[in-house]
């Protein structure tokens, strides 16, 4: 096997030369399409604006008048936001400006994995082994189409790695009304919304570049109404080097690309639309790296080599490549339709199909210590596919719409892992792992049905009782015997999954309300409850299916949120202004927690039963006609009731990873001068301490990861060019963490599993991003 850092990290693909080299050679250059549109959280249908007509649902659920009147704690993060982000941001680097949502990753683009929580419940994997207690509690879609896989409940960062294809990403704080829930909205939803067909056509096209070798091409064309269709095609390509480099020089180079298209025909009474999106991200993980020295953890493992630490070997260093190396990639394909139809003046009815195929490989090395025999090489090829169907009814009466349906999926998941050694006297590969080995599958049968009412009694007052009945099956088989037959002859205690097929059904009832009170046209008295229930993690090597027959019971929410929201359009001292408040109170129990080793080893389960409590705070307004301020507060308290692991009980303790609050707050300013209109803006983003998990516990550390703040500017031009081809060219410069602060967004305790005995109970971090410089322009035409 020829080691990364002797060959090409990645191969440019045809299509991206091509498009590279007419971006060149275009005078007008873009870094992402944007709608003209200046209010936060103020979105339209496209990139090129849009009506009510051509708007989708989710478009629609993103406008300020539906946050106004919704009955749920909800966020949209707008074009400011997006921007902020950077030009070469992904979508976990998007949704950490919402309040109550943390961020966690080892790179600062969108090609890597994150690990992000929205109210402290958690979603998507950042790279480290242990500590995410609650993962996979929160839904994921795109366009509406939901992304998690069913069975390991999880989303990865990397499947919505361009911000130009969006425009917008609407957050809902806690499981929502029925109709708009899927399987596992245990803490929330993040709901992607796309560029959308527009009956104009338009287009952009983009480039970006900055500090380490980052750059970033993007565009969309819509293609406008024709015949009653239109079209949009969108998407870009960006790749970057790591602010963390080794020794001997290896970048940890990413790359990342997505496409999206989608067409819709516009009937007379309603319109149907079919669309397609594939995201990939790739990039190399730098190993975890001691906050202080440790006797006999070195660059190498060995006692020839120096210290291996923030402060002896550099705060942004890493073990060299011909060590250890890991290069992850993540990789989704999505083909949904859509029709909604009006029956009649008082029936609308909707429908959704989709498939998608989710596939996950990392390749890791790792040689530390020069003395790893078996578990040299790890070669996992997960995989998941999905479809499924949702029909729904909206019936209209004089005081109240009822809406009632249901979905079923089915999901078919894979969980093939491979160690191995291919050094004599091993001879392993990937196909005939010498070592640890697993390929077990998982069949998912997920159905839901629902009914709710909105009842609206007066025209100022929503309230909408709901109710789901959920089912969820589940078909385990082990499959290593087939997959690996040579290993399974040469090495069957090597298998990770021995345990016979097992099947397992859960069945429930999620009881719902939510409601709106507007006593003023600008101001809303809101509050919702709700009981919601999923499916535990399946795990790796059995994961619940350790046991057998595996004995669980479905993980459960009860979550109210109460506060109020205010909505100026416009006034002698507000203009645009949006404003929510709301204290949430979520129990989560049934907690299953399986623990692993930084190898993925199986180590033993934990289960535990916690409370998240806190309160959220968002505000955004035009102050002036040209200077537009946003703000963010979450402060929160999340502890276990109950829990337990190897016998131990941990009760009372705080839930890890958790910051105890995050801040952020920011402001545009416009100008025109030289022809040219101009916007600086600042921001400025913090997050608090939280509690570390300790590996070796298998639970919350009292050590706590320090709170951090970074400063973030930027200066944004528009350039009218009178022409008939380029219309408008927008450039940007944009400074993050402009004052090079060095902070931690992850530290935890090891148990020793990755950088040896000796480092056990220690305490190792991923390091942030230093000062970042992205220069950005634009063409809209």
């Amino acid at each position: 096997m020829q080691h990364p850092a002797n060959r090409p990290a990645f191969k440019r693909t045809v299509l991206a030369q091509t498009l590279l080299a007419t971006l060149l050679s275009a005078p007008f250059a873009a870094a992402q399409a944007q709608s003209a549109a200046t209010d936060l959280g103020t979105v339209q249908a496209g990139g090129q604006g849009g009506t009510a007509k051509t708007q989708s649902t989710e478009s629609k659920k993103l406008q300020p008048e539906h946050v106004f009147k919704s009955g749920q704690s909800t966020k949209v993060l707008g074009k400011t936001e997006l921007q902020a982000a950077g030009p070469v941001g992904g979508s976990a680097q998007a949704l950490s400006l919402a309040p109550g949502v943390g961020v966690t990753g080892y790179g600062a683009t969108g090609s890597t994995k994150n690990s992000i929580s929205v109210n402290g419940l958690k979603q998507g994997w950042g790279g480290f082994s242990n500590g995410q207690i609650d993962n996979g509690a929160l839904s994921v879609t795109f366009d509406g189409v939901p992304m998690v896989n069913p069975s390991t409940g999880l989303w990865e960062s990397p499947q919505v790695p361009q911000l130009s294809l969006l425009q917008g990403i609407g957050i809902t704080y806690g499981p929502g009304d029925p109709e708009d829930r899927w399987y596992n909205n245990i803490g929330g939803q993040i709901a992607f919304v796309p560029l959308q067909p527009t009956p104009q056509a338009g287009g952009s096209i983009g480039l970006s570049v900055g500090s380490y070798g980052a750059r970033n091409l993007s565009y969309s064309l819509n293609t406008g109404a024709h015949d009653g269709w239109s079209t949009i095609i969108a998407g870009g390509t960006g790749s970057s080097n790591s602010y963390r480099t080794s020794v001997d020089g290896f970048d940890n180079r990413s790359q990342n690309y997505a496409f999206f298209l989608k067409t819709r025909k516009q009937l007379d009474q309603g319109d149907m639309s079919f669309g397609f999106y594939q995201a990939r991200g790739t990039g190399y993980r730098p190993v975890m790296i001691p906050v202080q020295p440790i006797a006999g953890v070195t660059l190498d493992g060995t006692a020839n080599t120096p210290l291996y630490s923030q402060p002896t070997s550099g705060f942004y260093s890493s073990i060299p490549a011909n060590v250890w190396y890991k290069i992850d990639t993540n990789k989704t394909r999505l083909i949904y339709g859509k029709f909604n139809i009006q029956a009649d003046s008082n029936l609308a009815i909707h429908n959704l199909i989709w498939y998608r195929l989710g596939e996950r490989v990392h390749d890791h090395y790792n040689n530390y210590g020069m003395g790893n025999p078996g578990n040299l090489f790890e070669h996992n090829n997960p995989s998941t596919s999905t479809y499924g169907d949702k029909l729904w009814g909206d019936i209209s009466l004089p005081y109240n719409v009822i809406s009632v349906g249901g979905f079923f999926l089915k999901s078919h998941y894979n969980s093939r892992n491979a160690f191995y050694n291919p050094n004599p006297p091993y001879f392993g590969s990937q196909t005939v792992p010498n070592a640890h080995y697993r390929s077990d599958y998982w069949d998912q049968t997920d159905l839901a049905v629902f009914a709710q009412d909105k009842i609206s009694p007066l025209s100022n007052l929503d309230i909408t009782p709901g109710i789901r009945f959920i089912n969820d099956q589940t078909n385990y088989y082990p499959g290593a015997q087939a997959d690996f037959p040579q290993a399974y002859a040469l090495y069957p205690n090597n298998n990770q999954g021995t345990l016979p097929a097992a099947n397992v059904s859960h069945h429930d009832t999620e009881p719902s309300i939510s409601a709106n009170y507007r006593p003023l046209d600008w101001l809303a008295l809101f509050g919702n409850y709700a009981v919601a229930y999923k499916e535990p993690q399946v795990g790796g090597g059995g994961g619940l299916y350790q046991s057998n027959p595996p004995i669980y019971n479905l993980e459960k929410s009860q979550d109210y949120n109460v506060g109020f929201k205010i909505h100026v359009k416009n006034s002698a001292y507000l203009h645009n202004f949006l404003l929510s408040a709301s204290y949430y109170h979520l129990h989560f129990s049934n907690q299953y927690i399986p623990l692993f080793d930084s190898n993925g080893n199986y180590l033993g389960d934990a289960n535990g039963d916690s409370v998240y409590k806190g309160v959220n705070i968002s505000a955004s307004d035009d102050v002036l006609y040209n200077l537009n301020v946003f703000a963010n507060l979450n402060i929160e308290k999340a502890d276990f009731n109950n829990y337990v692991t190897g016998g131990v009980s941990y009760n009372g303790l705080p839930v890890a990873n958790v910051p105890n609050r995050t801040f952020n707050i920011g402001a545009t300013y416009q100008y025109y001068q030289s022809g040219v209109l101009w916007e600086p803006k600042v921001w400025y983003q913090y997050v608090g301490a939280q509690n570390m998990f300790d590996n070796g516990l298998g639970a919350t550390s009292n050590q706590k990861i320090p709170g951090y703040g970074l400063l973030n500017l930027g200066l944004d031009g528009v350039v009218p060019t009178h022409q008939s081809m380029v219309h408008t060219v927008h450039f940007s410069i944009d400074v993050l963490n402009a004052t090079n602060k060095q902070y931690n967004p992850f530290e935890f305790v090891t148990g020793g599993g990755w950088l040896g005995g000796a480092s056990k109970g220690q305490v190792l971090a991923l390091p942030g991003a230093p000062r970042t410089l992205y220069a950005s322009v634009t063409a809209d035409f």
